[in-house]
């Protein structure tokens, strides 16, 4: 799975994904972790960056506090999942990043990973969203990432990987009338390239998602 990772400013972001200029501000993050506010890319007409909830919502839920909320959604067999069929046909959407973790299980420890593209460069998880809404006006806009199986960098590390889109296809990803989702999505569900990627580990600083600091995505030894 994928439950941690790293974001730039939104002036990178605008640069990066051809985003209009907008009032919205948010500082460089270490450890985005679930629950919390995360900018998104969604398509209206041109591509538009606001923040949502990560952890999915569905939007026919009855108890937003009682309702499972996943991080994730894998990719394979994501039409047949209730939570998840409606969100991947009619709001997809980019999640902006620059690098994740993951945690690799060595005996009883838990070793985390950096892993991020060799130039440093941002790049875009495949998202899902949904928009609930309560019968007292409340909306919640709440995100998930894809996942799939690991590529040969990550596979020592973790079975799972984000599904990180290559470029050529984030507008394709965006568009809500790309006519063969079932299409689209066979094709994702092959492991972004393992030798754009860097994985080192990290302190273990990461497991607490109060810490938010640069440092987290130092190297150390393991």
């Amino acid at each position: 799975m994928c439950g941690r990772y790293t974001i730039g400013t939104v002036e990178r972001l605008r640069e990066r994904f051809a985003l209009p200029e907008e009032d919205l501000q948010s500082d460089p993050r270490f450890n985005v972790s679930p629950s919390q506010q995360v900018p998104v890319i969604i398509r209206q007409e041109s591509n538009h960056l606001t923040f949502m909830e990560w952890g999915l919502l569905p939007s026919w839920a009855k108890d937003p506090q009682a309702s499972h909320r996943p991080v994730n959604a894998r990719i394979e067999g994501i039409l047949t999942k209730p939570t998840f069929r409606g969100p991947v046909r009619k709001h997809r959407c980019l999640i902006p990043a620059d690098g994740f973790y993951e945690w690799k299980k060595e005996g009883k420890a838990k070793t985390p990973y950096y892993i991020h593209r060799r130039d440093s460069a941002l790049f875009a998880f495949a998202g899902i969203y949904d928009v609930w809404r309560g019968t007292g006006g409340e909306i919640v806009e709440s995100c998930a990432i894809l996942t799939t199986r690991p590529n040969t960098l990550l596979e020592p590390i973790h079975n799972r990987m984000p599904v990180i889109l290559e470029e050529s296809q984030e507008g394709l990803w965006l568009d809500p009338i790309t006519p063969d989702t079932d299409r689209l999505l066979e094709l994702l569900q092959r492991p972004y390239p393992a030798d754009l990627l860097e994985a080192f580990p990290v302190s273990t600083r990461v497991n607490s998602p109060r810490i938010d600091r640069p440092e987290l995505i130092q190297r150390t030894s393991t």
